[in-house]
């Protein structure tokens, strides 16, 4: 569970093993630690961690949803005004290491907004090489994605700073009878070392997704398994009929910001001109009940190259804004048959 009423909150870094600490304590002794590695910049890999304050320093262990899981093997860490070393609590043989043992080092939020800042313009820095590379050594059909990947990428990151972004709520305070209440002031974005790790995740996924090169298989087809490299992802398949069966799902971020729409679209919504296929259908949302609902669900694809352009129009809710299926997804062919 997070801590109900956080009242302080130190940065670490360990610039040697890649790693940045952070350290939530409460008046009620309680901390929470997180460690996030940063070896490629943008990085998503964390460990979090919950226990206590204690005279001899912190206990704690892998924070679980439910107390029936095991939280694997308990820490101690000693804590000074310029350190922190963490250790197992006790050492017995083959206990899992989930690597944040050793020392850390206290800097400032002043540096821990340096060090964000500098891991987003590393993270840029990729993205753009990812693009060049892309460009000068691709296939034709992997150069298919990248210049409108490039004019969509501004607003794809916007999306998913909406959802990813949470800006630090402003301490309160209590006004004594007969003075004025003071305003609280709010920390902006760009002062906000958390704002430029975000958004250095963001760009992890995009330059990830830019570094790929689209499987040779690739003959132009509908039928293929699609991703965005932000949690969405597209399952085509062609019936007998000529039809298409398509399944669309996205998680962008977590299970709220996820949404869910199978379809099929008939032989007669499908052409073809070129290299370029289209395929169009206007239907009734998964939600509808009745058949006399209307038909305010349209999506259009279209496959070209080594990708799929995907267009959804639906009714704005706050589901559908937070879990946007429109994007370019990168092709993958059917997977074989599992094994019997």
């Amino acid at each position: 569970m997070p801590l109900a009423a956080a009242t302080r909150v130190t940065r670490y870094h360990d610039e040697a093993g890649g790693r940045h600490l952070t350290l939530t304590e409460t008046d009620s002794k309680r901390v929470e630690l997180l460690v996030r590695w940063n070896w490629d910049p943008g990085s998503t890999m964390v460990w979090a961690g919950q226990g206590e304050k204690r005279e001899s320093g912190l206990l704690f262990a892998a924070a679980v949803e439910d107390e029936t899981q095991d939280r694997g093997p308990f820490f101690t860490a000693k804590v000074t005004d310029t350190k922190m070393v963490v250790f197992f609590r006790t050492e017995k043989p083959d206990q899992p290491d989930p690597g944040i043992r050793g020392e850390f080092r206290r800097i400032s939020e002043e540096k821990w907004l340096q060090l964000a800042k500098k891991e987003f313009q590393t993270a840029n820095t990729r993205l753009e090489s990812a693009w060049k590379n892309t460009l000068r050594d691709g296939r034709t059909d992997d150069k298919a994605l990248v210049q409108d990947w490039k004019l969509r990428w501004p607003k794809l990151r916007e999306l998913w700073m909406k959802n990813a972004y949470i800006p630090p709520t402003p301490p309160t305070t209590e006004t004594k009878p007969g003075l004025l209440e003071k305003p609280t002031t709010t920390i902006p974005p760009e002062k906000d070392g958390e704002h430029w790790i975000k958004l250095a995740q963001a760009t992890m996924l995009a330059y990830s997704f830019n570094e790929q090169r689209v499987d040779v298989k690739n003959d132009g087809g509908w039928d293929g398994e699609y991703d965005d490299g932000f949690g969405g992802h597209v399952s085509i398949r062609t019936a007998k009929d000529g039809r298409l069966r398509v399944s669309l799902s996205c998680t962008r971020g977590n299970e709220a910001q996820g949404s869910d729409l199978n379809i099929e679209i008939p032989n007669s919504a499908l052409r073809q001109k070129g290299g370029k296929r289209y395929a169009e259908i206007t239907t009734r949302p998964p939600e509808a009940e009745s058949p006399e609902s209307p038909k305010n669900v349209r999506v259009m694809l279209r496959r070209e190259g080594g990708g799929l352009w995907v267009d959804v129009s639906r009714p704005a809710t706050a589901v559908t804004q937070a879990a946007w299926m429109d994007g370019i997804y990168r092709w993958s062919p059917v997977p074989p048959p599992p094994v019997e």
